[in-house]
């Protein structure tokens, strides 16, 4: 036996129990007693919901399913611009690094002023750790000219925290400072 605060009624366990069965002795108690017996179909009804979302719930757990996948929502051309720490000595190589503060950055195309083209070769672009060219070497800086035509890339995506790397040559007779801009999508969140 047991008393509902809420109701003020005296009830039995059996009720709360089997409250949702046809059951003669229990439906006799609950013709004599209808609100509690229907509190007692409540809290069966309700003690069964729970069970079921709970199941539900372990089941999503089991499955790996309670981490959702956010895709970005906008995506928009933008410019990445990149420019050496100080001068590059004569025959000196250095790396350029950027790191885009956007959820993605896709490059599409480096553009390298015609004033200094001339002056440098480029020996690989990286994103992260990965080239981006067949193999690396000398490539004239001045293929990338802001003026050249059909230079578009397929490069891979810079994602969250990853580097953008241009490693390049100065093959003039003096110290250069190396500028470019790479053209690229971005995506948001």
């Amino acid at each position: 036996m047991g008393y509902d605060l809420i109701s003020g009624y005296d009830y039995d366990d059996t009720d709360v129990l089997l409250g949702a069965y046809d059951i003669v002795g229990a439906q006799q108690r609950a013709l004599a007693n209808p609100r509690a017996a229907q509190l007692a179909n409540l809290r069966a009804m309700a003690a069964q919901q729970g069970g079921m979302q709970q199941a539900m719930q372990q089941r999503l757990v089991n499955s790996g399913a309670l981490l959702r996948t956010m895709n970005p929502t906008k995506a928009r051309k933008q410019v990445l611009g990149m420019v050496s720490s100080g001068t590059i000595a004569a025959a000196g190589t250095a790396t350029i690094t950027a790191r885009p503060q956007t959820f993605a950055f896709k490059p599409e195309r480096v553009f390298i002023p015609a004033t200094i083209g001339p002056d440098f070769t480029i020996q690989d672009i990286k994103v992260g750790n990965v080239s981006q060219l067949v193999q690396s070497g000398d490539l004239p800086a001045e293929a990338f000219s802001q003026t050249s035509f059909g230079v578009e890339m397929d490069m891979d995506t810079v994602q969250t925290s990853q580097d953008f790397i241009i490693q390049v040559t100065n093959i003039s007779g003096g110290a250069r400072t190396f500028r470019a801009l790479i053209l690229g999508r971005s995506a948001n969140g």
